[in-house]
């Protein structure tokens, strides 16, 4: 008998190597905001307001980025402006390039300088 539910991701964790290089990627590139830091410890919002996600960036000696069974989305307004956005600044990496998928998304997949990837989701309108 089921006595508890589950509501929301409460949070996202990496583990990354240089917490000030990944701080660079998620704040300056992706343009995450940055709520709080905290003995090496950095923490973004993923979206807003009561829908928000925080990300936090943990200092880890051997980072384990999982890349095989697990697929992490973000929703985009423009994916070829961000793949573009990790291009020129030159952290990080560019997987898959924008491609438009029969159901309704554009795509690209980019990953972070810890090899953590993400597939970049735009809603194709028509």
């Amino acid at each position: 008998m089921k006595t508890f539910s589950v509501s929301k991701i409460s949070s996202v964790v990496l583990h990354v190597k240089d917490t000030k290089v990944s701080a660079e990627f998620y704040g300056k590139v992706l343009g995450l905001k940055k709520t709080d830091e905290y003995d090496g410890m950095v923490w973004f919002l993923i979206g807003e307001g009561e829908n928000a996600t925080p990300l936090m960036l943990h200092p880890s000696e051997k980072p384990n980025p999982v890349t095989a069974g697990l697929s992490v989305d973000f929703s985009v307004d423009d994916v070829d402006a961000l793949v573009s956005a990790v291009k020129s600044a030159g952290i990080g990496r560019v997987v898959q390039e924008p491609v438009d998928r029969e159901w309704g998304v554009r795509e690209a997949i980019i990953e972070d300088p810890d090899g953590y990837q993400f597939w970049c989701n735009q809603p194709l309108n028509g």
